[in-house]
């Protein structure tokens, strides 16, 4: 009979694949802290920020634009479509995939879901190239996860992140030199970035080029010849970053990108807010700024340790480290220096630039990663600091998810092929100021989905960078709102024309105005909407918190007496 070993004695080849202790813990609070981040698109019906409900209403409208029946009529009537290579088309094109499979409000979880673990995932193989024992650091991407820019929808942005770490990864890896397949890796992930969005892209292509570049230089100074460093380094990148290039030329070349505009000045506030965390990582949903203090705190400690001088004899990633830290002081300027905005269309600069300080202070640290107990400790703060601000923002959303339901309980009272427009008077109780992300502010797109309809507010088709276009001019929004710049209908209150769309707009919300300010009640322009909805419309629901009030036209006034736009083709 074989000899067996007792039980709970462990062989030597066991003990030795037994993960240690402290890779345990950072794994384990890596994990917890990604489920965390992911609760709320348990918890409630839909995802909650401000402008995820337009990218799914571009997405939807792609898909059932020319259908049949009263919705596809008139979207066809009031959308044209464009795939055109843009900037800010990845998320269109991905919900657009997702829509069929799980439906808009579940392809927009998805999405989300996606971006956190793509946060997370990206993070670690960019610091895992520069080494693999670091893993852990990719605890710092999780309070990026629920962070500002997230709360606000803005998916694109957070794709190309996720682009630009991946073209990093991909860089640092190559020390050797580039060989064909690498460089085709390296132009492909930099289009995907591309087409994401510009800022990620211009952080990725750069980043790739510094550390070319530093390379390069640091093979001619160990006495390698210039032709062989250059060619080895920095030509195949040049390859690589000339497609997108390319793009971005042709994008510019259109006359829509960005303006050169706004007034470059260094802003001691904007660092403040930096290192304090609250910027990138508060959204202004609860009590955020202790956990995003102890997260700068972390990466601070992390990113001193790197200093240290090397271990006597170790090879260390010398070039790499002379790369991230040129591109982290070189980052952070631009983050103090540029303007907010260049136009009333190309905004939240200085918000978007203060993502990427904190990633490159992350791959600092990685460049010298503290041992593995440190390491794990680091782990479990960073993912605590994290679950800590999606704990406190829990509140909040549970409030704004019962918002979001009163304005879409309103859907079933549409009839399908209606123009919809919504009237906000009163912020979300979640956004008491501008600055903060207002989940009613475009949830009109996601009541105009559910009821098989056109928002009339939806915000994306009046910009030339997004996939649906409204069809005109004229168009509904440009009769309605009474502002040249489109703001007006986005204006709390209201800056609108309403006898200007009357015969054509079939169906009115009024949101918040019981609980809007005094003034606002009080005001002309609330006044005239008020008249236009008594005179010509009829009230014919309220969401059961009387958060809002639908009204629809009266067939005297244009509209077809079972519902639907009366200017939508019958034939």
């Amino acid at each position: 009979m074989p000899w067996r070993r007792p039980s709970g004695i462990a062989s030597a080849a066991e003990v030795h694949r037994r993960p240690p202790l402290p890779a345990v813990v950072a794994g384990a609070a890596l994990v917890l802290g990604v489920v965390v981040q992911l609760l709320p698109l348990v918890l409630f019906p839909t995802v909650l920020s401000q402008d995820g409900p337009a990218h799914v209403a571009g997405a939807w409208v792609l898909l059932h634009s020319g259908d049949g029946g009263a919705t596809g009529a008139v979207l066809a009537e009031h959308y044209r479509t464009d795939l055109t290579p843009v900037p800010n088309m990845l998320a269109t094109l991905l919900l657009a995939a997702l829509v069929p499979l799980a439906g808009p409000d579940g392809a927009e979880k998805l999405l989300v879901a996606g971006l956190v673990l793509g946060l997370v995932g990206a993070l670690a193989c960019a610091v895992r190239a520069l080494d693999r024992r670091a893993w852990w650091l990719a605890a710092a991407a999780l309070p990026l996860a629920g962070s500002h820019l997230v709360a606000y929808g803005f998916y694109n942005f957070v794709l190309g992140v996720i682009g630009a770490l991946l073209v990093l990864a991909l860089g640092l890896r190559r020390r050797d030199g580039w060989r064909v397949p690498a460089g085709a890796g390296l132009a492909g992930l930099l289009v995907l970035t591309w087409s994401a969005h510009l800022l990620p892209w211009v952080f990725a292509a750069g980043s790739v080029l510094v550390l070319a570049g530093v390379r390069a230089t640091a093979a001619v100074r160990a006495g390698q010849p210039v032709v062989g460093a250059v060619g080895r380094h920095a030509v195949p990148v040049l390859l690589a970053v000339l497609p997108s290039v390319a793009l971005t030329a042709g994008y510019l070349a259109t006359g829509e990108g960005p303006p050169a505009e706004g007034r470059v000045g260094l802003s001691a506030g904007r660092l403040g807010e930096l290192v304090t965390g609250l910027r990138p990582f508060v959204t202004g949903w609860g009590a955020e700024r202790l956990p995003a203090l102890v997260t700068v705190v972390v990466l601070a400690v992390l990113a001193a340790a790197a200093l240290r001088r090397a271990r006597p004899g170790g090879p260390g990633p010398g070039a790499e480290r002379v790369a991230l830290g040129l591109l982290l002081v070189g980052v952070t300027a631009v983050y103090a220096l540029t303007p907010d905005r260049l136009s009333a269309d190309f905004g939240f600069l200085a918000a978007r630039l203060a993502w990427f300080p904190p990633l490159l202070l992350v791959l600092w640290g990685a460049t010298r990663a503290p041992g593995a107990r440190a390491g794990a400790a680091a782990a479990v703060l960073l993912a605590a600091a994290a679950s800590a601000a999606a704990f406190a923002r829990l509140p909040a959303e549970h409030a704004a998810a019962d918002e979001v339901a009163a304005l879409l309980a309103l859907a079933e009272h549409v009839p399908p092929g209606s123009t919809i427009a919504v009237l906000q008077y009163d912020r979300s109780v979640v956004s008491p100021a501008i600055g903060v992300p207002d989940p009613l502010r475009h949830e009109s797109s996601r009541l105009a989905v559910r009821a098989g309809g056109v928002d009339v507010g939806h915000y994306e088709a009046v910009h030339d960078y997004f996939q649906v276009r409204f069809d005109g001019p004229p168009y509904l929004r440009q009769r309605l709102d009474a502002d040249p710049q489109l703001r007006g209908l986005e204006r709390i209150p209201p800056v609108v024309d309403l006898p200007a769309v009357r015969g054509d707009l079939d169906a009115v919300v009024v949101l918040g105005l019981d609980r809007a300010d005094p003034d606002v009640r009080r005001a002309p322009g609330t006044r005239a909407v008020t008249a236009e909805l008594s005179a010509h419309y009829t009230q014919v629901a309220t969401s059961p918190s009387g958060l809002g009030v639908l009204w629809r036209a009266d067939p005297a006034a244009g509209q077809t007496v079972g519902g639907g736009s009366a200017a939508a083709p019958t034939g």
